[in-house]
Parts: C-alpha cells; structure tokens; sequence
C-alpha cells in the first residue's frame, strides 16, 4: 500500500521549505502532514553522527552536495533509503499526507517514486527568477541563514536547473490526471498565504 503524498514544485527561493514547516503545524482538512525535505535530508545524511547511509554513499552524496548536482537515476537508492527511514522514524501512516519537497527532481525520479507513493497533489509555486533571488537575498522565507550556496550566480544554476529538470513534472503529472494548483510567489508571500490559497485542496488529498 502506497503513501499519499502532496508534491511542492519551485525554485530555489520560491519558499518550499517554509511552506512544508508550516504544514506539519496545521491538521487541515483531517489530514496529517509530514515534511520531507530531501535536500535537508541529504544534508543531514552525511554529518559524521548519521548512519542511515552507507560510507559509499556518503561519499556519492558529499560530492553531490559540493558540487550542486542532482541525484543520478542510478542512485536512487539513497532517496528511497532516506524516504523509507523518514516514514519509519516520523512514524508516517498511509492515511497521513507526505509533502515531498525536492523529490522527485526529474521524471527518472517520479517513475521510480511510484512504489513507494501516491501523489494526490501537486503544488506549483510559480516565483520568476528575479523574485527568487530577491526573497534568497532579504531571506524572505526565513530558512537560508545557514546556507552558503546563495550566490546570484549559484542562484541562476539552480533556477535553470528547475526549468529544464523539474518543470516538466508538471506535464508529467498532469498526463496523470493529478491536480495542479499553481500560486503566484512575491518577495514578500507567506506560507500561510499560499495556505489560505489552497481552499480545494480538502476535496484534492
């Protein structure tokens, strides 16, 4: 039996991780969500006091994260690993939602995604380039202090990244008969207002 997930789609900056946190604190609708953050999962993976991964591993994953690539199709074993533990130790049930923030990346990802979830949902925040990189700047979302890969140059990467990478998910799913929901993201959007802006989603998840 699969999970039920929710899928949040942006670039960088656009306040994925700001809108997941606050979606752990709200019980909308009768559901239960649980953020799955897989970049802070992946940070967190390779400190030296985690033992979820392989030393092999590891080593894939530091060189990803140093270098800013995307996880290869031919590891995506360490996504599921760090999926099927973030179930497990959250303690996830399948009639809780799951909001998948920075996987899928790819559709190589989305299809391997399917024995494990069932994506119900997906939220797109649309926030052009420009925008992002000023929210990244002022720190808008409140969840870039720590970060140190924030550079416009580095923001521009990724931004191109999502738009030849990971937009196409949105057809993908789509195709799937999936619900698309897209929200318009300013320098200055909130989590809780792109909450308040998903009043269908109770009749969606």
């Amino acid at each position: 039996m699969k999970y039920k997930a929710m899928l949040v789609l942006g670039s960088t900056g656009a306040g994925k991780t700001p809108f997941g946190d606050q979606m752990e604190t709200q019980e909308l609708w009768w559901n239960t969500y649980y953020h799955f953050d897989f970049g802070q999962q992946l940070r967190d993976a390779v400190k030296d006091d985690s033992d979820i991964l392989t030393p092999e591993e590891k080593a894939t994953v530091k060189g990803l994260l140093e270098s800013n690539q995307l996880l290869e199709d031919k590891d995506f074993p360490i996504a599921e690993k760090l999926l099927r533990n973030f179930i497990v130790t959250r303690n996830v049930h399948h009639d809780d939602v799951i909001i998948l923030n920075g996987l899928p990346r790819h559709i190589g990802q989305a299809n391997a995604l399917d024995n494990i979830v069932d994506i119900k949902f997906v939220l797109f925040l649309n926030c052009p380039p420009e925008v992002a990189y000023e929210r990244i700047k002022y720190n808008s979302g409140g969840d870039r202090t720590d970060r140190t890969d924030d550079s416009l140059e580095e923001v521009k990467r990724k931004v191109n990244i999502f738009y030849d990478q990971t937009f196409p998910l949105i057809e993908y799913y789509r195709n799937r008969d999936v619900n698309i929901v897209e929200v318009a993201v300013d320098i200055d959007t909130l989590p809780l207002f792109i909450i308040q802006d998903l009043g269908t989603l109770k009749s969606m998840i």
